[in-house]
């Protein structure tokens, strides 16, 4: 056995230049047992290129210092955030619909849907923007409801459109509410003052007030629009004024993401339908260009064009107005292709006088709804469906590849991990303990040096 190992030790010691420093038994077990590492607990270990094994909750928090606990804070926070919104949410219909008028429990009851389920889904379905309901007609036949078009509308905006504003909010009243001693109010403190080294959506104070403008403008004119040029339509005018602008609020805030409507888009002035499509089309912007506009990230790779590097980010207007170009020139082509292509598919109804539902219009309001993962539509008089439950099977595939590139439009090419610890998993493995395939990956996440160390 000697033998073997001399004979292997002088082979392997062909391939090393210079001098090499063998470690004593006494100093191997010192680094197994981490006796040299005094802030760190004893059953924490230290191998080769500093690969830290065992290490426990607190070990980890030495480790990663303010940031790593500000992840962890951020990660119950946004958890916290999610699940309290679609309890708050059904627990505020829940009550209201098992009182509610016999004009809108006999409504469900027609639908033979449970009035319990009812409070549950459409919480959830305003919160996660989804736009599904349990009834036919969407959210008609509540639109003189008040309790629960508020609370809708409300899960509406936190959920999504004004999600960054309130986690932002959340954040600063519970740093407001720690005392400046405790270790919590650092942790809030930099999570307020280094938002996009923590999380993608969470803005500096300066952003964020721009995009809360912004959003209450585009939503303030929606709203102006529907009560202002419907001020004649019969099918708007049948409400009186306090629940007529209450269910506009609520088209507005479903104008961007949700997709539920209190208003027969097909009948409202023609005016409100371009405004709402345009509204559709634009809804992403105000929260990507935020992303955009407040990356501070060291690597940069949270951009999402590649030709980002070459922006001046010294001019904020400049660089604003440079990447709302990009997004204009990058989505338009889609839209006008999916467009194109349902034409071609829905032809002989568009051009079809018996079917007046049909349009260019109509197919282009479809589309940018599919494109904004909307869900708005004009409908068809014959069905309770959207438009697209008229269309060819080829134009559900155009819609349904439509919703799917609009869906993926938004996303970075890379995020990096700003913190970045030994896991209790991936660290038990060695490139010594590994195959050739899973050492090689290993060599690559650990970097060049690592790679020439193994090779050593």
């Amino acid at each position: 056995m000697s033998r073997s190992k001399s004979i292997e030790q002088a082979a392997a010691s062909l391939f090393i230049l210079g001098k090499t420093r063998t470690a004593t038994p006494r100093q191997s077990a010192s680094i197994a047992r981490g006796a040299d590492l005094p802030y760190l607990s004893k059953q924490a270990t230290v191998g080769r290129n500093s690969n830290f094994y065992k290490l426990s909750v607190q070990d980890r928090e030495r480790l990663g210092g303010i940031e790593y606990r500000a992840l962890k804070l951020l990660l119950k926070i946004i958890s916290g955030y999610f699940v309290g919104l679609h309890l708050f949410g059904a627990f505020c219909l829940l009550p209201w619909i098992h009182h509610a008028p016999a004009k809108y429990t006999d409504w469900l009851a027609e639908c033979a849907q449970d009035k319990t389920w009812w409070a549950f889904y459409s919480a959830q379905t305003m919160v996660n923007n989804l736009g599904f309901t349990l009834t036919p007609d969407s959210m008609i036949t509540f639109r003189d409801a008040t309790w629960p078009l508020l609370v809708m509308t409300f899960l509406a905006y936190a959920g999504e459109t004004f999600y960054p504003v309130f986690l932002r909010l959340i954040i600063w009243i519970m740093s407001k509410l720690t005392s400046k001693e405790s270790p919590m109010h650092e942790t809030l403190q930099f999570l307020l003052d280094h938002p996009r080294r923590c999380c993608t959506h969470l803005f500096p104070s300066r952003p964020t007030w721009l995009l809360c403008g912004i959003l209450f403008a585009m939503n303030f004119i929606d709203v102006l629009l529907i009560i202002v040029l419907d001020l004649d339509n019969p099918a708007v005018t049948d409400l009186p004024m306090g629940p007529r602008i209450l269910s506009a609020l609520f088209q507005a805030a479903s104008s961007r993401h949700t997709g539920t409507s209190t208003l027969n888009i097909a009948l409202v002035n023609p005016a409100v339908q371009f405004s709402l499509l345009v509204m559709m089309y634009i809804a992403i912007f105000p929260i990507a260009i935020s992303i955009r506009a407040s990356n501070t990230y060291e690597e940069r790779s949270l951009g999402i064009y590649t030709d980002d590097m070459s922006l001046d980010e010294s001019n904020g207007k400049s660089y604003i107005m440079t990447h709302i170009r990009n997004q204009l020139s990058f989505d338009l082509w889609y839209i006008f292709l999916g467009t194109f292509c349902v034409c071609i598919a829905e032809s002989s109804k568009i051009a079809d006088v018996n079917e007046p539902a049909f349009s260019i219009f109509a197919v282009l309001f479809e589309v940018v709804s599919a494109y904004g993962n909307v869900g708005l539509s004009l409908g068809h008089p014959d069905v309770m469906t959207s438009l697209s439950g008229k269309f060819t099977t080829a134009g559900k595939v155009f819609v349904c590849a439509m919703m799917i590139r609009g869906r993926h439009r938004a996303l970075p090419y890379a995020v990096d991990r700003s913190v970045i610890l030994p896991g209790d998993g991936k660290q038990e493995d060695s490139p010594s303990t590994l195959g050739p395939d899973k050492a090689a990956k290993l060599a690559d996440r650990l970097g060049p040096v690592a790679c020439l160390d193994e090779k050593k």
